[in-house]
């Protein structure tokens, strides 16, 4: 019953969030529920630039749990290039704030992002990966590959 009426919460939930020019997806503003915009996406002009048609100034989204900058400029930078911080400039930015699980940059701790006015942090967070992957195979529907692969965060 619980498990159902997380399902019921989250189905009621928009799809995107929009705050003054700050939007809110989990995919990507053209696609907001599963578009994956992946880090290499830079070097597809077409697809970056239509999704950057559609933000006003920053988008925040996380489907590939890859956290990282975009710029309009066609350029990503990872948390450690930008040394976890990050001034919001007047271009368009697309952010990806990575995942609190199954992280896909190779580092298996949790990460999010604070907005402090215009300045982005990306905050690493250590948890107790051996008991979520033993949580995750005590769940027989689901395939061990989902726990085993946090400790190397792909």
């Amino acid at each position: 019953m619980a498990a159902e009426l997380r399902w019921e919460y989250l189905a009621e939930r928009p799809l995107k969030h929009k705050e003054n020019d700050f939007l809110y997806v989990h995919g990507s503003p053209r696609n907001p529920l599963n578009e994956y915009i992946f880090p290499e996406d830079i070097y597809n002009q077409r697809k970056i630039t239509a999704l950057f048609g559609l933000v006003d100034r920053c988008c925040f989204h996380s489907h590939t749990h890859n956290p990282g900058i975009f710029t309009d400029r066609f350029e990503f930078y990872s948390p450690e290039d930008v040394d976890y911080r990050y001034q919001l400039e007047a271009h368009k930015t697309l952010v990806n704030i990575g995942s609190v699980g199954q992280p896909r940059d190779r580092d298996w701790r949790a990460c999010y992002v604070l907005l402090d006015g215009e300045t982005l942090h990306f905050r690493r967070v250590e948890y107790d990966v051996e008991t979520t992957i033993q949580k995750i195979k005590d769940i027989d529907d689901l395939d061990d590959f989902l726990g085993d692969r946090l400790r190397d965060g792909r």
